[in-house]
């Protein structure tokens, strides 16, 4: 009776037993897998290590171990004072099946002891099945082989564990298939106990188990029997960090004090000098999962990301915000970017010498013509697409009328979008938006932060550290001068996440920057290796204004011929998709593009450098040796001869029938429309290109994900899980520029062939 009793109080006042499978039981994740079950290894999807440290019955045993993702490895010693003494070193793998549904590994053991000479070897397999996120079934045969002096007796486990929401657990142990054992787990208040029983067999003792984490990373726990005297102890330490740790709110800062980019670009090769997107993702779903990160400061001092990265953020301060939580952005420079990125938190606080530029849109495009006719070099470019303006620079003193055209509505589309983000700030109760304060400011070249704040875009004027203060006083009335915060920077660092949910692996391929040959060998190497990865679907994310329209179109055919294998594509514009990368998105299933994005510039250029003037100038003589009449065509020593253009025009023509027929296979545009209404060269905002049918629809990297999970048919009870293929910047110039001179004159005798904008858009 006295142990019925104390069976029913661990129930009802406990929490899981956890280091994670302190109870050693099978169908549980097993002590990191390196002494228990070892198929639990990889259900744990942290590398980390274990010690712990029991006194019972006069048998001191000490344990250690450490695990990477897949491997394990582990020491086990225990003596006492009549001659007991044995010692066990264990090497263990572990490996997930079937999204996570099933995990299979195994065990090397050499045991020593002082009852025989010599080291038994043994291996003792594993595996666990969870074909549902609330129950799991283990099984695992202890010494199933053996090598050694003695022959080690065959052990068999096998158990199940039912989980009744987040914080309750039961699990049925049998071993040998005579000792039977309950175990009860029950999470409360961040502190976590467990309660061990026997049903039947020889085992009659009990365990209770008490447990807790610190600061994300470490757990600690202590374990007592019958007697109720604590009898031994456990620490463990996980590199993924667990967001339910925290016990009390905090205020969260948030650095964003540098580029933010589609990928992160190093310095030198070592320091990063940006912050990858995905960083900045993953840290806010830390932050959306931790229930203490109630109120995050977003530093923006020092921020620069271009409006699809703003709106990315902005789209996670939403969700932040419908969890419940309360967010302020804090700027040092107030510009329409930062706005963007801020437009839905609480409050703007801006600091006091912070200067606000509210220009609109402007950039400009540099003319080389002149001086190259005074260098006597000759830019010889042929183009199909009246608006295909990037050609224009180097044959040209002055834009087009048809590309000045498409820029200026460009310009004013993606205006009207950052006013309307920038106008949501400015509301006060239900009154309508003021958007003619905004166009009158935009009539001052530098207004100051007190002038934001006049103009209903800034809160109040502080500097960083009086934010918590301020933040404690304006949200609860909380007189706290001497408040601070924790800062939590964008990392990779993983989420410790114990949820038997399934896991389906989506591929996630960057199309980032020029699009060049360096570019085209990584995608389709990468890409040929998709197939044997097991993975459900691929998200290209694109932010890049083209490139080579050979490396795009080979990229383009390799995306095509993952249909073979049923593998769902998605596209997702960024910043910009156009020329080659917008023809690479058309590869896709499914296009969804930033509202801001820049997409289309259906179009292509090609041609060379004819420096016979220059030459001439400094004295130098080509004197050509050749086959045939125009084997030296490409030569930049000579001009082209009008049989050679027009055999280049001709080529650019095919290749521009093939690219509007590719857009019309993708968007079911008829193709003479996508020619003589979209094409040419014409680019355009992103809700525009929605309009027009050439992409499928509006939003940002979860959006797309969302496409994914429907493309591929992957429960909303399964996780996804990225696999990012590539996180090279393509347009990245080497520190040393390991071409020899004569590789160089020999690029510059290749005909080259372009599907490239400029960068347009500056003062963002």
């Amino acid at each position: 009776m006295k142990k019925f009793v104390i069976s029913l109080f661990a129930m009802a006042a406990s929490a899981f037993a956890y280091l994670p499978g302190e109870s050693g039981f099978v169908s549980l994740d097993g002590a990191h897998g390196v002494f228990g079950n070892p198929a639990g290894l990889s259900a744990l999807d942290s590398r980390g290590a274990l010690a712990s440290y029991q006194y019972d019955d006069g048998v001191t045993e000490f344990r250690i171990g450490g695990n990477l993702d897949h491997f394990g490895a582990g020491f086990e010693y225990h003596f006492n004072g009549d001659g007991m003494d044995e010692s066990r070193w264990n090497l263990t793998h572990g490996f997930s099946l079937f999204d996570r549904s099933a995990f299979w590994g195994g065990r090397v053991t050499a045991f020593r002891s002082a009852d025989f000479k010599g080291t038994e070897w043994t291996y003792s397999p594993g595996i666990l099945i969870r074909p549902f996120r609330f129950l799991s079934l283990g099984y695992s045969c202890d010494n199933l082989l053996y090598l050694g002096p003695t022959s080690m007796e065959r052990i068999h486990n096998a158990g199940a564990t039912l989980r009744l929401g987040d914080f309750l657990s039961a699990s049925y142990d049998v071993e040998n298939w005579k000792e039977h054992r309950l175990l009860f787990e029950l999470s409360l208040a961040g502190f976590r106990f467990g309660f061990k029983m026997p049903v039947y067999g020889d085992d009659d003792e009990y365990m209770l188990t008490l447990s807790t984490s610190f600061g994300g990373y470490v757990d600690a726990s202590i374990k007592m029997f019958d007697d109720f005297l604590p009898k031994g102890g456990s620490i463990g330490f996980h590199a993924s960090r667990n967001p339910k740790a925290s016990r009390s709110a905090q205020i969260v800062r948030v650095p964003l004090n540098m580029e933010v980019s589609e990928v992160e670009k190093k310095f030198l090769f070592f320091a990063p000098s940006s912050i990858g997107l995905m960083k900045v993702r993953n840290l806010f779903e830390h932050l959306l999962r931790d229930p203490a990160a109630g109120l995050v400061v977003l530093d923006f001092s020092g921020y620069n990301g271009n409006l699809a990265i703003s709106e990315e953020i902005n789209r996670y301060v939403k969700k932040l915000k419908a969890r419940g939580g309360l967010v302020i952005a804090y700027m040092d420079d107030v510009r329409p970017s930062v706005l963007t990125a801020a437009a839905n938190v609480d409050r703007v606080v801006v600091e006091p010498s912070a200067h606000f530029t509210w220009l609109g849109l402007g950039g400009g495009i540099t003319f080389y013509k002149g001086i190259l006719d005074k260098l006597g070099v000759k830019v010889e470019f042929l183009r199909h697409g009246a608006f295909k303006s990037a050609v224009e620079p180097y044959t040209a003193d002055s834009m087009s009328v048809n590309a000045r055209e498409n820029i200026e509505t460009l310009y004013k589309d993606i205006w009207e979008l950052v006013r309307m983000r920038v106008a949501a700030r400015m509301k006060t109760g239900t009154a309508p938006v003021n958007t003619e304060k905004l166009d009158e400011l935009a009539q001052k070249p530098v207004i100051t932060a007190i002038g934001a704040k006049k103009a209903g875009l800034a809160d109040t004027l502080l500097y960083i550290d009086q934010v918590p203060a301020y933040a404690l006083k304006t949200f609860f009335d909380i007189d706290a001068p001497y408040a601070g915060f924790r800062t939590w920077a964008p990392s990779n660092t993983k989420i410790f996440d114990e949820s038997w949910n399934h896991r389906a692996k989506v591929a996630l391929l960057n199309i980032n920057g020029t699009i060049d040959s360096r570019m085209e060998e990584s995608v389709l190497d990468n890409l040929r290796r998709l197939p044997g990865m097991g993975v459900k679907a691929l998200l290209v994310r694109i932010s890049s204004p083209g490139g080579s329209a050979i490396a795009s179109d080979k990229i383009w055919g390799a995306l095509k011929n993952l249909r073979r294998f049923d593998i769902p594509i998605v596209a997702s514009i960024g910043s910009s998709g156009t020329s080659g990368a917008y023809y690479i998105a058309c590869g896709a299933d499914k296009i969804i593009a930033e509202p801001f994005a820049i997409v289309g510039s259906i179009g292509i250029y090609g041609g060379k450098i004819d420096a016979s003037g220059l030459m001439q100038k400094v004295g130098l003589r080509n004197e050509p040796v050749k086959t045939n009449d125009y084997s030296d065509a490409r030569s930049f020593a000579r001009p082209w001869t009008d049989t050679e253009k027009a055999a280049l025009q001709e080529y650019m023509d095919d290749f521009y029938n093939r690219f509007t027929g590719v857009v019309s296979q993708a968007t079911g545009i008829d193709q003479a429309v996508v020619d003589s209404v979209y094409g040419g060269g014409r680019v355009m905002v992103g809700w525009k290109a929605k309009e027009a049918g050439l992409v499928h629809s509006l939003g940002g990297f979860d959006d797309a994900l969302d496409e994914v999970r429907k493309l591929a048919d992957i429960p909303k009870s399964t996780e996804i899980e990225l696999m990012q293929l590539n996180t090279e910047d393509s347009f990245v110039v080497p520190f040393v520029n390991t071409k020899s001179f004569g590789d160089f004159i020999r690029d510059m005798e290749r005909t080259q062939f372009w599907a490239i904008e400029p960068t347009l858009i500056d003062g963002l």
